[in-house]
């Protein structure tokens, strides 16, 4: 893959992202801020929010909820499933929702996983991680690993390839994926042989060009928020250098090739172009896409905003690629 496609920036909000901003007001939906709410009332906005960007009609995939062996109790999965591909056993894509390890949820991505599943032609595991600060680092990275294990022990039982497994998330989602594929590296465990990472939340880090420049809050998410999010995640026992929670900081060599999609209006921009450069010193096929006028987030604003929508069908198509499906 070549490595790097960096369009010019015009530090200009796309305007159909203006647009869907300001339906979601006249609706009385917002992105959720836990810094101003309650944490209980800030999740439930978090969905409110998503339910709008979803909208009222699914995309048509086949929808299954199973379990897995998770660190703590069963871990609840859910697979979306191409409904044209009758019983052959598909590759696999095991997802990581973002929300800063804090909010959201597999229902407030639901387009986005229903849009990965039908125009990649894989099954999309999508996995629902416990949420911090009531679970706190490594819990999460400890059932990514989980739901990686049931793909290999039981994924055959539900039409799953398992020796066709990519990794993929967003934001915190993101940053468990990317653990999940350093993981994988380990002997016995099973092989990852793609990694999908949009706006990844990979370094406790925030002395960067994209934190000055965005992280005051104009384009949606603030450094503010981002330091209280690795708070509740890390908690006051772990460490930020742990590379398990922090994978920027991680020995990258033998990693799958990634695709790693950025927003340029984002505080978090520059922690996946200094990915890309670390995976360049480590040697690791990859390619880096900074989308000029989206926001963070904008994975899940393909029913609004036609750029976050060719985004996604590039990510799914570059899916569909490197598992052969």
């Amino acid at each position: 893959m070549p490595d790097t496609i960096l369009r010019p920036t015009t530090e200009r909000l796309d305007r159909q992202v203006i647009a869907m901003n300001e339906a979601a007001a006249r609706l009385g939906a917002a992105p959720a801020d836990p810094l101003s709410l309650p944490l209980a009332d800030a999740r439930a906005a978090a969905e409110r929010y998503h339910a709008f960007l979803n909208g009222p009609v699914p995309l048509a995939v086949d929808v299954t909820e199973v379990a897995a062996a998770g660190p703590s109790g069963p871990l609840a999965l859910r697979l979306y499933r191409p409904a044209d591909h009758g019983a052959a056993r598909l590759p696999v894509l095991v997802y990581f929702h973002g929300g800063g390890f804090v909010v959201n949820s597999v229902d407030t991505h639901d387009r986005l996983l229903r849009m990965l599943a039908l125009h990649s032609g894989v099954v999309v595991c999508a996995v629902r991680y416990s949420l911090a600060p009531e679970r706190r680092f490594p819990h999460q990275h400890e059932e990514a690993l989980a739901a990686l294990r049931w793909i290999a022990a039981a994924g055959a039982v539900h039409g799953i390839d398992p020796g066709r497994i990519a990794v993929g998330g967003d934001s915190a989602g993101a940053n468990l994926a990317l653990g999940l594929a350093l993981a994988a590296r380990a002997p016995g465990e099973p092989r990852v042989s793609f990694g999908l990472l949009f706006y990844g939340m990979f370094a406790h880090d925030f002395d960067t060009v994209s934190h000055r420049r965005f992280g005051d809050g104009r384009y949606g998410l603030t450094t503010a928020r981002m330091r209280w999010y690795w708070q509740q995640y890390l908690g006051a026992a772990a460490t930020p250098d742990d590379p398990r929670a922090t994978p920027l900081l991680a020995d990258l060599r033998g990693l799958p090739p990634l695709l790693l999609l950025a927003a340029d209006l984002d505080c978090l921009r520059d922690d996946s172009l200094r990915l890309a450069e670390r995976l360049a010193e480590a040697g690791v096929s990859h390619r880096l896409a900074v989308h000029d006028g989206l926001p963070h987030s904008f994975a899940t604003m393909t029913r609004l905003v036609d750029q976050a929508h060719r985004a996604v069908l590039q990510a799914a198509d570059a899916v569909r690629r490197h598992l052969d499906a």
